[in-house]
C-alpha cells in the first residue's frame, strides 16, 4: 500500500478509532475551515473590528488584538469540534493559510511550513546547518531579538566564532556589517526589523554580501510580517521565521518558516516529523503488500519535507485564515502609511518633552523607544490609571500601533508620559 502524506495521515489516525474507520482512505473526511469573510474598512483606523472598548492598546508589537472576524472563525471551529457533525459545511484549510502567508511575504507556498514559534525556526536551521561546529563564524548583531542572545552565546562557548555587530546611533550599518561578513562566514542571522528600536535592516543588501562570500542569512521577520512590505524572493533571503501573534493578528503557539528552495542543498535532515512525508508504505498490516521493510517512506523536498513535525493549533489556523485575509485586502501598504502617521506624531511629542528616542528617524516600522529611566517604575501607575496598554521595561519605553489606533490614542500617550 503506496499513500500520499495525506492518506497517510488519515489513516494512521483511522486506524486508532477502529476497524470501521478504516474501510478506505476515500471514506475519510477531510475537514477544512473556511474563514469568515473579512470586513475591509473604508479607511484606518479601525476600531470597529475589534473589541478594545476605551482601552488605549499600543501594544501591538507584544501581542495583537484578535479580530472580531478572527473571533468568529475560530468560534465556528469550536463549534464544529463540539459535535463533529459531517453537515455543518465546516472544513479546516490548513494549505489555504500557508498559501495566504506566502502570498503576504512573496514566497512560494512550498517554500513555507508551520513553526510553533520565531525562536523555534531560527533553532531548526541552527541545527540543520551543522551548528555548532567547531570553527565555523556565525554574524549577528545587537539588535536582533535578544532572546537569541542565549543561542549564539551557546554556540560561541561549543567552539564557533560568533562576530557581534554593534548598533551606532540605533543602526546596524551595512558597512559593519559587510567588515564583519568574512570569507568563511557560514550564517548571517538578524532580524529585519528590531524588537528593540524599530530598526529595519535592508535585507537585499545583506544577503548580497553574504552570498558573495559564502554566507547563508536568516532574518527572524516577526516584527514585520503584516506591517511592512516583505517580499522574501527579492531579498534573497535563505531561511526566515515568525510566529503569528503579533501584526499577523493570530495568536501564541503557531507561526511559519522560509527555506528558500535553493538554500535546502546547504541542509543537513535533523527533523524527522511525519506530517514532511510525501510518500508512506507499510508491510506490516493485514492486506498489505509484501515487502523487504517494514515501512518505506520519503520525505518531499519542501519546508515541510525538512522541517515539519507533527500536529499544530488548528484553532489558530483557524484565525489566521481570517487575520491573513483581513491583512492581504486592506493592504501592507495602507497598514504601514498609516501606521507611519502616528508614529511621526509620537516621534515629534517624544523629542519636545525632552525623551531621547532609541528609533532612527527615518524608520518607517511601527515601533517607537524611548530611553527612560525607571520607566517601569515610574510610568506604571499613570498608564493603569488612564488605561493605556503598552510596553513598559527597566530603563526604556516602547509604545506600537496598528490598524485601531488613532491620533487620540497618541496624545493620550504622550500626555500620560509628560505628567508622570
Amino acid at each position: 500500500m503506496t499513500l500520499t502524506r495525506r492518506e497517510a495521515l488519515t489513516l494512521t489516525a483511522a486506524a486508532f478509532a477502529g476497524p470501521a474507520a478504516c474501510r478506505s482512505t476515500g471514506e475519510a473526511v477531510a475537514q477544512t475551515v473556511e474563514s469568515q469573510p473579512a470586513a475591509v474598512p473604508a479607511a484606518l483606523p479601525d476600531r470597529a473590528s475589534f473589541s478594545l472598548g476605551e482601552t488605549v492598546y499600543l501594544n501591538a508589537g507584544s501581542q495583537h488584538p484578535f479580530s472580531k472576524q478572527a473571533r468568529a472563525s475560530v468560534d465556528a471551529y469550536l463549534r464544529h469540534r463540539e459535535t463533529h457533525a459531517p453537515d455543518d459545511g465546516y472544513e479546516l484549510n490548513s494549505d489555504a493559510a500557508i498559501e495566504k502567508f506566502a502570498r503576504l511575504v512573496n514566497a512560494d507556498p512550498e517554500e513555507i511550513t508551520w513553526v510553533q514559534s520565531t525562536t523555534a525556526g531560527e533553532q531548526m536551521i541552527v541545527r540543520s546547518l551543522g551548528l555548532p561546529e567547531r570553527g565555523a563564524k556565525v554574524v549577528t548583531d545587537t539588535l536582533h531579538f535578544f532572546g537569541s542572545f542565549p543561542l549564539y552565546g551557546e554556540l560561541e562557548r561549543q567552539g564557533c566564532e560568533v562576530a557581534w555587530v554593534e548598533a551606532r546611533d540605533g543602526r546596524i550599518s551595512v558597512e559593519d556589517m559587510d567588515r564583519a561578513i568574512t570569507p568563511g562566514t557560514k550564517l548571517v542571522s538578524l532580524s529585519l526589523v528590531s524588537t528593540i528600536n524599530g530598526f529595519e535592516h535592508d535585507l537585499k543588501a545583506v544577503c548580497d554580501l553574504a552570498h558573495s562570500r559564502g554566507a547563508l542569512v536568516y532574518a527572524d521577520i516577526i516584527h514585520a510580517a503584516g506591517c511592512v512590505p516583505v517580499d522574501l524572493h527579492a531579498s534573497g533571503v535563505d531561511f526566515a521565521a515568525c510566529a503569528s501573534y503579533k501584526w499577523l493578528m493570530g495568536d501564541f503557539g503557531l507561526g511559519f518558516l522560509y527555506v528558500r528552495k535553493g538554500a535546502m542543498e546547504h541542509l543537513t535532515r535533523t527533523n524527522y516529523g511525519y506530517y514532511g512525508i510525501s510518500q508512506f508504505s507499510t508491510h506490516m498490516y493485514p492486506f498489505d503488500a509484501p515487502g523487504e521493510d517494514l515501512v518505506e517512506y520519503e520525505f518531499a523536498d519542501t519546508a515541510s519535507g525538512w522541517f515539519a513535525l507533527g500536529t499544530h493549533s488548528h484553532t489558530v489556523i483557524a484565525q489566521l485564515n481570517a487575520s491573513l485575509d483581513y491583512i492581504l485586502d486592506l493592504g501592507v501598504e495602507t497598514i504601514q502609511a498609516h501606521a507611519q502617521t502616528l508614529t511621526a506624531r509620537l516621534k515629534q511629542g517624544l523629542r519636545s518633552q525632552g525623551f531621547t528616542l532609541m528609533t532612527p528617524e527615518d524608520a518607517r516600522t511601527p515601533i517607537v523607544t524611548a530611553l527612560y529611566e525607571d520607566a517601569y517604575k515610574r510610568l506604571a501607575p499613570a498608564m493603569k490609571e488612564r488605561g493605556i496598554v503598552t510596553t513598559l521595561s527597566r530603563n526604556r519605553f516602547r509604545p506600537t500601533v496598528s490598524v485601531f489606533n488613532t491620533t487620540d490614542d497618541i496624545d493620550a500617550f504622550l500626555e500620560a508620559v509628560g505628567t508622570a
